[in-house]
């Protein structure tokens, strides 16, 4: 009796069964999807029997080596130049009052909120073999580089990804303390010397978290390499296992899936190695005032903010090519300097469901993401124990493992019973809802930790239920975070591409894969339309998350 009466009140506590229904969620839709494709990738595509032959095939061929070092040298390169972007502008941001300061936080913001694959796109628009600006060169007898190829991908990735440096190395420099700083200046260091022997040291966990960032991004990163690398050209991770797992259909797709455990492998080396450099790296701080921002006058740091503005305004420049480009009339593949409604006109008779496809999918996939996050970021912050841990690494595996690698597991594992979703919109909803959660939960979390417990103890003492007080005093409080969350979250879902391109169908296309078609496929008037599309809703949604976030603020 004692025992069936421990369990039910074990079962009655609603954040507990939060906690197993949140682990079982990700078991099913996480875990079994990459377990599924480890599973597959020691299965011997020749030999069919268990062992490394896959492996060995991997790392014996030219070939796959070829993507392995490819992914790695653009993604390192990627890194590098988003560093060399983001930091002098986050600096200058952080530290100087200038006129179109808050201009240049939007147009930061919004040069890193569209797909990557439209950035990629564009360039193809400006810099391809015919580009606008490759024929304008050469009608002046230049010889004129074009932007396929790795440097291409490096400084389309850079430029969509620098974005992601300013707001961590940004965040990390508004909490410095601004004694430490006045301290070496004291000693007689001049700006630089400050930035180089103090600020630049006490920044490197910033650095790291914001450089393995857009590591990661960039090599995860599927249509952007396609486009750019042209295919088999320049092959990499995430290209390959989507050519071998189309390639493979029917058959075993063994080598799909060692690529795509390779890719995993990659990425979860590359969060060990960043999280130990990061945490050997802390340094604590004592709660000193931080340093605020003083008036623009120095000719040396105003260089660097019209530096920075020419950044921003060359990164947000795809967008307005893409914009433009989408009236312009287009013989062949290239434009003509002719404004016309054709391309508007073709490419609605070509669209069929799919902007409708975008919001419902994306729609569902939020208010799913936001319910749970909202949840979930409460009890891994409150309610510290094996399972809460559990969830919390649960949860954040999609955030590490590739799109592409995600929907080639979730093709693998749904497509026969006891849970038949591939070609559904079950399965679209579902992908989106997973590979975006993290981004709530974390937002979430963030704001649980700032909140006193004393509160909800309070509450719990004047006889609230738990989850009545939750809803009473926690979400209102946590508002701010949430907020956040969802609009970041709502702009990655609605732009998906890379794990939805192996799962979608006729009947479930959505506005980024119609998009990428048209661009692959060298219908660039219409990839013009599809484009625009997204970016108008993009900016639509950044521009009411400001307006809402001042609302916010004016609440607070």
């Amino acid at each position: 009796m004692k025992l069936a009466a421990s369990t039910i009140a074990w079962l009655r506590d609603p954040w507990r069964l939060v906690m197993l229904a949140g682990i079982a969620v990700c078991l099913v839709f996480v875990a079994l999807p990459l377990a599924e494709l480890m599973r597959q990738s020691f299965w011997g595509q020749a030999s069919k029997s268990w062992g490394l032959e896959n492996y060995q095939t991997f790392f014996s061929s030219a070939y796959f080596l070829r993507a392995l070092r490819n992914s790695l040298w653009v993604a390192s390169g990627a890194t590098l130049l988003a560093l060399a972007l983001g930091v002098p502008l986050a600096y200058v941001f952080q530290r100087y009052r200038f006129a179109g300061r808050q201009s240049l936080r939007v147009l930061t913001l919004l040069s890193m909120m569209s797909p990557p694959f439209i950035g990629a796109y564009a360039w193809i628009l400006l810099f391809g073999r015919g580009g606008m600006v490759t024929l304008w060169g050469q009608s002046l007898g230049l010889s004129m580089p074009t932007i396929y190829g790795p440097y291409g991908i490096m400084l389309a990735s850079a430029l969509g990804l620098y974005p992601v440096v300013f707001l961590v190395v940004g965040s990390a420099l508004a909490r410095l303390d601004g004694a430490l700083e006045e301290a070496a200046a004291s000693l007689g260091k001049n700006p630089w010397g400050v930035f180089y022997s103090v600020t630049l040291p006490l920044l490197r966990p910033a650095l790291i978290t914001a450089g393995m960032l857009v590591f990661l991004g960039t090599i995860a990163d599927f249509g952007l390499a396609n486009l750019l690398g042209e295919g088999e050209r320049f092959p990499v991770l995430a290209t390959l296992a989507y050519d071998l797992y189309l390639s493979e259909i029917g058959s075993e797709p063994g080598m799909a899936a060692t690529t795509s455990m390779v890719l995993v492998l990659v990425a979860l080396t590359v969060v060990a190695l960043g999280k130990r450099a990061s945490q050997a790296s802390r340094v604590a701080n004592d709660g000193g005032k931080p340093v605020g921002s003083v008036p623009l006058q120095s000719g040396g740091a105003r260089a660097i903010a019209a530096l920075g503005f020419a950044t921003v305004l060359f990164a947000n420049l795809p967008l307005l090519v893409v914009l433009v480009s989408s009236f312009m009339q287009i013989k062949g593949a290239v434009f003509q300097p002719v404004f016309t409604l054709v391309n508007y006109h073709n490419g609605f008779n070509l669209i069929g469901n799919a902007i409708w496809n975008s919001f419902v999918f994306a729609g569902c996939a939020l208010v799913l993401a936001t319910l749970a996050g909202v949840l979930v970021g409460y009890v891994v912050t409150r309610r510290q124990s094996a399972d809460s841990k559990l969830l919390d690494f649960l949860v954040m595996v999609p955030f590490v493992v590739p799109g592409t690698v995600l929907g080639i597991g979730y093709a693998s594992v749904f497509n026969g019973p006891p849970l038949l979703l591939t070609g559904s919109a079950a399965i679209m909803v579902i992908v989106y809802f997973v590979r975006r959660l993290p981004y709530v939960v974390r937002s979430s979390s963030s704001m649980v930790h700032q909140i006193d417990a004393s509160l909800e103890e309070a509450s719990s003492s004047l006889g609230e239920k738990p989850m009545t007080g939750f809803r009473r005093i926690m979400v209102p409080l946590m508002r701010p975070g949430i907020l956040a969350g969802v609009v970041i979250a709502w702009l990655e879902i609605f732009n998906e591409l890379s794990a939805t391109l192996v799962l979608y169908t006729g009947a479930t296309r959505t506005l980024p894969i119609a998009a990428y078609q048209q661009a692959f496929g060298g219908d660039f008037g219409v990839a013009a339309v599809y484009s625009s599309l997204l970016i108008l809703i993009t900016a639509i949604t950044l521009g009411l998350a400001l307006k809402l976030g001042k609302m916010d603020e004016q609440n607070f």
